[in-house]
């Protein structure tokens, strides 16, 4: 089993494999702010959500038995997603974007899994699943994705659910994606 895993603190000599990339709804472009022991998104006038929105990919492609762990806090709308994406593109102003996708997002009222697509340059999105439970603010949470054929296999620290997912793509980018508040990112664990 191949693992790689990911800390965002401040590490020089450590190189980040992910690429930053964004989704087609924004035109904003804004990058991660780096910290001590992680890196994190601010508030952001010029964004239209009014904080960053800020995604980290895997150029490879995975499949089915890939599992992805995320370590991250948040603050009061803040959202720390694992996504899977089925195709990136760099785009004229120079950035990677993406539009059909499945988000699993962590936040402070529970899990969310949405699945979003993108025909004929128009994105929309159908939320698959919504989990209602207290998730603390300011303090590290473990949410960990595993694909299993059709099926995604969802932990937030010690809850555990699984979600049928049958137009899910053989193969896909991994990454993250931080979102709609302040987002600390303290590592991205690989498994294959």
């Amino acid at each position: 089993m191949a693992v790689k895993t990911l800390d965002f603190g401040l590490n020089p000599a450590e190189k980040n494999p992910l690429i930053t990339a964004y989704s087609f709804r924004f035109t904003e472009t804004p990058e991660f702010t780096p910290k001590k022991d992680c890196i994190t998104t601010c508030v952001n006038p010029n964004h239209r959500e009014g904080f960053d929105n800020i995604s980290l990919v895997t150029t490879e492609k995975y499949a089915s038995g890939v599992r992805m762990t995320l370590v991250s806090e948040f603050e009061d709308l803040g959202c720390a997603e694992i996504i899977l994406v089925e195709k990136l593109e760099k785009c004229h102003d120079g950035a990677v974007r993406y539009g059909a996708c499945f988000e699993v997002i962590l936040y402070k009222d529970g899990i969310n899994v949405w699945r979003h697509y993108r025909d004929d340059g128009i994105c929309h999105w159908h939320k698959r699943l919504a989990l209602h439970f207290p998730v603390s603010e300011n303090q590290k949470h473990h949410l960990a994705v595993q694909v299993a054929n059709n099926t995604l296999l969802i932990e937030a620290d010690d809850l555990k659910i699984e979600l049928r997912t049958e137009d899910l793509p053989e193969t896909f980018h991994v990454g993250l994606t931080a979102c709609e508040g302040i987002v600390r990112l303290y590592q991205m664990t690989i498994e294959e």
